[in-house]
């Protein structure tokens, strides 16, 4: 792949693998997720299957909390240490976990957990990884439009699991049993109008990486947008496809894959301040494995040797999440 490829975000399209298409198309694009994933770990995916109306929907609903009574949201705020509910603007900050110091992000935040808690909290050593989710009192339908959309966002997950598996030459299933409890979380992200200049330093989300397997991000269409870091250490931006779903690999996938696959830095960027105050919105889906899988190099990977330790998913999450804990508090 040359250079030049790598100065935009690939775009996609999964209709002919996730509708049973011919193996050898299934296969040409298992090839080209491999080559994307090597270069950037970013690309932008089509033909989902995924309802718009769904999407929609839930945008509006979040929307609605957001800019809603501050009771309501202060009912359900998430406690110290805890990711299921309602975060606050400005609490903290995404680069902070990468070491780096800057004023917290301008984001506030709403994240839900597993749904099926009573399947996965039988599974030991899971108490910790999986807790009751919290649900505000309005908007209606809110609670109902969650779970649903996580309900999609699994199974896109699982598909998407299946692909890398062929882009990495196993079998389709081989994921299956890493992710069959997983402790994956939804998050719908606002982004408020910036009326005041921020703070020197300060981003709507500072420069990261993700902790899981995969994350599936849905943005709208606003200025102040995602970017990911191109292979110079320069900036690109990420395309807006109104059908479409940002794809990205996490900590986790990269230490799967040997270093193979690459978990890179993105960053959300204020908008420029000749645009029109406004909000912006995401919705993320974190695929996190299940708490107990197994991360060590996987057979088609092992290369010129390991080059990371074994360790369970949950306990990488649980060092990587507390080691941060404070520094990422303003």
């Amino acid at each position: 792949m040359t250079q030049a490829f790598m100065n935009q975000v690939p775009v996609i399209d999964l209709t002919a693998f996730l509708q049973g298409g011919d193996p050898a198309e299934r296969l040409a694009v298992a090839r080209r997720v491999d080559v994307i994933h090597r270069e950037i770990g970013f690309l932008v995916i089509t033909g989902h299957g995924v309802s718009p109306s769904l999407l929609a929907d839930w945008f509006e609903a979040s929307r609605q909390f957001f800019e809603g009574p501050e009771q309501v949201k202060d009912a359900v705020t998430a406690g110290e240490g805890e990711h299921h509910g309602y975060h606050r603007l400005a609490q903290s900050g995404l680069a902070a976990k990468e070491g780096q110091v800057a004023p917290p992000d301008l984001r506030e935040y709403f994240m839900v957990g597993n749904p099926d808690l009573d399947r996965v909290i039988q599974v030991p050593d899971a108490t910790r990884f999986h807790r009751a989710n919290r649900w505000p009192a309005s908007p209606p339908g809110f609670r109902d439009l969650a779970l649903a959309y996580y309900t999609a966002m699994e199974r896109l997950g699982d598909r998407l699991m299946g692909l890398f598996a062929l882009a990495l030459g196993l079998p389709e299933d081989w994921f299956a049993d890493k992710i069959d409890h997983h402790f994956s979380v939804l998050s719908t992200i606002y982004y408020p109008a910036q009326r005041e200049a921020p703070l020197p330093g300060q981003l709507r989300a500072g420069a990261h990486t993700d902790y899981g397997s995969l994350t599936i991000l849905a943005p709208n269409d606003a200025p102040g947008g995602l970017q990911v870091m191109r292979l110079d250490g320069t900036w690109v931006d990420v395309p807006f496809l109104p059908d479409g779903f940002v794809v990205n690999l996490g900590d986790l996938m990269q230490r799967w894959t040997n270093d193979r696959w690459r978990s890179n830095f993105h960053r959300v960027v204020n908008p420029p301040r000749s645009a029109l105050p406004g909000p912006r919105q995401s919705v993320a889906y974190f695929l996190h494995p299940n708490h107990d899988a197994v991360i060590q190099c996987i057979p088609t990977c092992v290369g010129a040797g390991r080059r990371h330790p074994t360790i369970r998913a949950g306990d990488y999450m649980w060092e990587k999440e507390h080691a941060i804990e404070g520094a990422a508090k303003p």
